[in-house]
């Protein structure tokens, strides 16, 4: 009886270790690229990619982004424009039985910018006469601090030279939401077009990044 139990059992787990055995195991990988359309709104963005897994060709994205600009940029005439940013996306390839990072894919995730931006312009205030408060409007210098927030989902498709290179175009769709220290409610100052600082709403999102593995 102890002996066809035995048999019985190495029989039944015969066909999973043959199946753990074919699965194949990968090296983890970094990469870093960057992001030349960002330089239209004065910025530099950089990608850090990292791999999620030794079994599925899951990838982490961290995306810094730095601004430093004075001029004109989308309709404002800045005195100056700083600021930073940060995404972090999830991208999954649709080639699961390899950890090769190209072919079509699918990324999602959100981001946030902030920007301290001087410029001169009419803007209202209240001030204090004879003790009752007034609304005005001045004209000259002002400092606003603006926040974004939002999320992306793309769709992609990346090419390898080599084993290193990569060259990585994208689009989709996302939301925004912006709020400045000076008015109520979302931006209204900096929100003409979707690339704006200021933009709330959806909005199609699309983008090349060009890097290299190691």
């Amino acid at each position: 009886m102890k002996k066809s139990t035995y048999i019985f059992l190495l029989a039944f787990a015969f066909p999973f270790s043959i199946f753990a055995q074919d699965k194949e195991t990968f090296n983890l990988r970094s990469g870093i690229g960057f992001v030349p359309q960002y330089t239209i709104s004065g910025g530099l963005r950089f990608d850090i990619d990292r791999s999620l897994s030794k079994t599925s060709n899951q990838w982490l994205i961290v995306s810094p982004q730095v601004y430093w600009l004075t001029g004109p940029r989308y309709d404002h005439d800045f005195t100056s424009l700083k600021g930073f940013g940060l995404d972090v996306k999830h991208k999954i390839y649709m080639q699961p039985e390899t950890m090769t990072p190209e072919g079509f894919y699918v990324q999602y995730g959100a981001m946030f910018q902030y920007f301290s931006i001087i410029d001169e312009r009419e803007y209202t205030e209240t001030y204090i006469e004879d003790g009752v408060e007034y609304y005005g409007v001045f004209y000259g210098e002002i400092n606003t601090k603006l926040y974004k927030f939002g999320g992306n989902f793309h769709l992609g498709y990346q090419w390898l030279i080599g084993d290193k290179v990569y060259f990585d175009i994208y689009t989709g769709a996302g939301i925004r939401i912006s709020h400045n220290n000076r008015n109520e409610g979302f931006d209204t100052w900096y929100n003409n077009y979707w690339v704006d600082y200021g933009y709330s709403g959806t909005l199609l999102d699309a983008g090349f990044r060009v890097g290299f593995y190691f």
